[in-house]
């Protein structure tokens, strides 16, 4: 058979009519510019495939080179070198080319050597030469290819890592604010000890194995808050010191508002036309068709369409004809076709494409499935006891944790903050899925606030990966109260070796009764005047308190003659005579002077709750005084008459005990 005369080998772009010629040598294409072809295609991985010369078969060959989206040839996804025919239409991400090569022997085809020219009419398969030559054809055929299969084993066992970024897609375009998820793998070596992933040079993930592992993926959730062009980079460490060559990947984002820039509807080749939608044929006296044809999606799909809790896919769809406009819901809104988009859905989600245009609306949908689930922390509520907070008091505190989502959450961080009155923070080290946890804490507000901003936030250092990132803090407005102090009611006895009675005549007694009034007394060498005394120890009185009331109570024991018929009325006196009742203690200077009405009856009880007297003990404390002393004589301290005119007041040593010895009941807020 004579062979076609035409052109060497050749690969056609269908949606731009580029043609790229194929040689004996190596061609390698992806969307990095090191390539023999480059893509401008951000579904194309850096180095998406190569096709190669295979002599010993008369053939070209094309392998993929762990492409994240994979190579399609008719179709059909490849996971080995594969043989390149006549009419082939080989699919890297959104680009399809078409190859066209010369008629080629077969044997090149079908594994047969070609017929000879002398014997071209002849059943090749019946002569022993060439059968001898066919057995040799396919054993040497089948040597080569289990070499060539050794050589690419090979190639991937030499110990250096390969490192791929299988999200985002290159030349991807994202929003400002959107977030994504940044993922890379290394392969290819037995020892691999570290992936680390980085943003324009930064650091912002790692993933380790101290042994060393075949294989390591790195994930982080990433949020761009800047617009403009981005570059997320990776590298892989061997144990062995092995370092893999970095990957890399250019993406734009977006600024607040922008839309993602639409893909050019691609010029059909003109030799090679291949209409979306074929017209019916309409009759020669009639060019204009009657009715619009409806949009029509080429195709729409997710790669991977499954996916676990916390990963992403990519979305990919071809073009769209007759359509004015075309969106994707949830989340990407209006698009360009055709176009590919990163998602990473936290659950199950049905995608839908609509396109819209003068024949009407047509609907494609693919859905992504998510195995497990996420956590979800969120704060559930802040109490307080008591409620309302009192100021310049300890108050608890209780915030109660939840984890709303389907999966458990591992450990976090917590903080809570009142203005700047205070900070606390904490840990919790894990939350099953519908878990809570309370946080109890102890509060001391400085000062009352009429409406206090108290805020709790929970995963402070975003540690846990959740279905929803935007309701982790909780904000409870709280007023803040003066104390209400309860008062604090003290009985104070009289100290018994301040207590007692001196005379005029320089003498006197302590420890005993306390005398008030005139006559011979104990001295019969004339008639003598008697001034009481009493002491109390205000040592058990809080400092800085306030009196709020002051009782003295004093037991009458015993009358003489007609002390309040003769004498007058019996004073009160605030003095200070010290630690000591002794003969200067008779004429102290007093610090404040009462009239009491008293009672003429022996044997009782008094008690005396004269407003002076909280005034006097008040003045007492804010002075320094550590004790509250009086002094008791009537107002006229002798009549003449040469008899016995007094009273006995019982003193805290005196016969009768403690019991009837004087008191003071003071009643303070502290």
């Amino acid at each position: 058979m004579s062979i076609e005369e035409r052109s060497g080998p050749e690969l056609i772009v269908q949606h731009t009519g580029q043609v790229f010629p194929l040689g004996p040598t190596d061609i390698s294409i992806g969307s990095q510019e090191d390539n023999t072809i480059i893509l401008a295609d951000p579904s194309v991985s850096p180095h998406h495939v190569v096709i190669f010369w295979q002599a010993d078969m008369g053939a070209h060959f094309i392998d993929d080179l762990g492409s994240e989206q994979g190579t399609y040839i008719n179709g059909v996804l490849i996971e080995a070198p594969r043989m390149l025919r006549h009419g082939d239409s080989i699919r890297m991400g959104n680009t399809v080319m078409d190859l066209k090569l010369p008629p080629l022997p077969a044997a090149a085809v079908a594994g047969t050597p070609p017929p000879s020219d002398l014997e071209g009419s002849k059943d090749s398969s019946k002569n022993p030469i060439w059968a001898g030559i066919l057995i040799a054809i396919l054993a040497g055929a089948t040597i080569i290819c289990m070499a060539l299969f050794a050589i690419l084993l090979m190639t991937g066992g030499k110990g250096t890592p390969t490192v791929i970024i299988q999200s985002p897609a290159a030349g991807a375009q994202i929003g400002v604010g959107n977030e994504i998820v940044l993922q890379a793998t290394a392969s290819g070596a037995k020892d691999i000890a570290l992936l680390e992933l980085r943003v324009d040079g930064s650091l912002v993930a790692t993933s380790s194995d101290p042994n060393g592992a075949s294989s390591l993926t790195v994930t982080k959730a990433w949020l761009f808050t800047t617009a403009g062009e981005h570059v997320i980079s990776a590298d892989a460490y061997t144990a062995s010191d092995k370092t893999s060559k970095p990957a890399s990947v250019k993406v734009t984002v977006l600024a607040a508002g922008s839309r993602l820039t639409p893909t050019p509807e691609p010029d059909q080749p003109t030799d090679t036309p291949t209409p979306t939608v074929t017209p019916s044929p309409t009759p020669e006296d009639t060019p204009t068709p009657t009715s619009v044809p409806p949009p029509q999606v080429e195709y729409f799909q997710a790669s991977p369409a499954s996916i676990s809790a916390g990963d992403c896919t990519t979305l990919q769809w071809g073009k769209v004809s007759n359509a004015t406009e075309a969106s994707i819901e949830p989340g990407l809104g209006g698009v360009g076709t055709p176009g590919a988009e990163t998602v990473c859905p936290i659950e199950t989600t049905t995608y839908i494409l609509t396109a819209t245009g003068p024949g009407g609306t047509t609907q494609a949908s693919t859905t992504v499935t998510v195995i497990g689930g996420l956590p979800d922390l969120t704060i559930d509520s802040i109490s307080f006891v008591p409620s309302p907070p009192l100021a310049e008091q300890e108050n608890q505190v209780q915030i109660t944790i939840r984890n709303a989502g389907i999966g458990a959450a591992g450990a976090f961080n917590w903080e809570w903050q009142a203005g700047s009155d205070a900070i606390f923070d904490g840990r919790i080290y894990g939350l099953g899925a519908g878990e809570t946890s309370v946080v109890t804490l102890l509060w001391s507000p400085a000062q009352p606030y009429e409406s206090l901003v108290t805020e709790a936030q929970v995963d402070v250092d975003d540690e846990v990966l959740e279905k929803d990132e935007d309701n982790n803090r909780y904000t409870a407005v709280v007023q803040v109260i003066e104390a209400e102090v309860e008062p604090v009611t003290i009985a104070l006895t009289s100290e018994s070796a301040l207590d007692g009675y001196r005379l005029n005549d320089g003498t006197g007694s302590s420890s005993k009764d306390i005398l008030i009034g005139n006559g011979e007394l104990v001295n019969p060498a004339g008639e003598l005047v008697a001034r009481g005394f009493m002491s109390f120890d205000l040592s058990d009185v809080q400092a800085g308190a306030t009196i709020e009331s002051a009782e003295l109570r004093f037991y009458q024991k015993e009358i003489q003659g007609s002390p309040y018929e003769k004498l007058g009325n019996l004073v009160l006196e605030h003095v200070y005579y010290g630690a000591s009742l002794d003969d200067s203690a008779y004429n102290t200077p007093a610090l404040g002077t009462a009239v009491l009405d008293m009672e003429t009856l022996p044997q009782a009880w008094y008690i005396l709750s004269d407003p002076t007297i909280v005034t006097w003990v008040q003045s007492s404390l804010e002075t320094g005084l550590s004790r509250q002393q009086f002094r008791l004589q009537f107002s006229q301290e002798t009549d003449g008459d040469g008899q016995e005119d007094w009273i006995a007041i019982q003193g805290g040593g005196g016969i009768l005990g403690s019991r009837e010895a004087p008191q003071m009941i003071i009643t303070y807020i502290p």
